[in-house]
């Protein structure tokens, strides 16, 4: 199985060689943006009961980035904070993510917070291979290693995995991209194997004038265990 799954990676890099790693900003760049979406979607589960507003700050310095990023639903029913750090390169990233999802009021969750039964930190590891313009699609695996809310019945802890691949193309001139994730096995997501996440998103511009347009995106969401559908709307600000 190790020697199978070493040829499939040496296979999906030979496929791209031609990726550059100029292609990577060598100074210190500094990005925002506001995403304002009409519900806020994790892995194929719903948060909040209203559209939310989602700033994002991040610092870029050659391979590595550092941000934040917010979720804020408009009648306070859902928030989060999420720090993370990242290390690119031109066909994998590797995160690590700290996921704070306070109480709308902030009882009972403390930011210095990270042992009690009351923590609502959740920690999160990941690594993707991002694909290329030869081979657009990209493999993605997560695991929650630490934090109360990934705990089960015995306060243990379940490291519960996602797996999400994607996939992105082009249709009538607009770019569409696609994802299916599922958990492999009893955890967070669901209670065994299953997938959890079917998601089509479309990519398009709302044109203003020659010099000004905005960013805009829809989605069509389904999670299987929850049999529960999405159409969702953003616009980036």
């Amino acid at each position: 199985m190790k020697f199978f799954k070493s040829i499939v990676l040496i296979g999906l890099v030979l496929i791209c060689g031609g990726v550059k790693a100029d292609n990577l900003p060598s100074k210190t760049r500094v990005n925002s943006s506001i995403d304002l979406v009409s519900r806020h979607l994790w892995r194929g589960f719903n948060s909040g009961t209203a559209p939310t507003i989602e700033p994002t700050l991040e610092f870029q310095t050659g391979k590595f980035t550092a941000g934040a990023w917010g979720a804020y639903s408009f009648d306070e029913s859902y928030q989060e904070i999420d720090l993370y750090l990242q290390y690119n390169t031109p066909l994998f990233q590797f995160s690590l993510y700290d996921f704070y999802c306070p109480a709308p009021d902030f009882s009972n969750s403390k930011f210095f917070d990270f042992d009690s039964n009351e923590s609502v930190h959740l920690f999160d590891v990941s690594a993707k291979y991002k694909g290329c313009a030869k081979f657009p699609i990209s493999i993605m695996t997560s695991v929650l290693f630490y934090g109360e809310m990934d705990r089960d019945e015995n306060n243990d802890q379940r490291y519960s995995t996602y797996f999400e691949f994607g996939y992105s193309n082009f249709i009538g001139g607009k770019k569409f991209s696609w994802a299916l994730g599922l958990t492999p096995f009893k955890g967070m997501y669901d209670d065994k194997m299953n997938v959890v996440n079917v998601n089509m998103t479309m990519y398009d511009k709302i044109k203003f004038s020659d010099q000004f347009s905005l960013p805009v995106r829809g989605g069509l969401t389904l999670n299987p265990v929850t049999e529960k559908l999405f159409l969702t709307f953003a616009v980036t600000l």
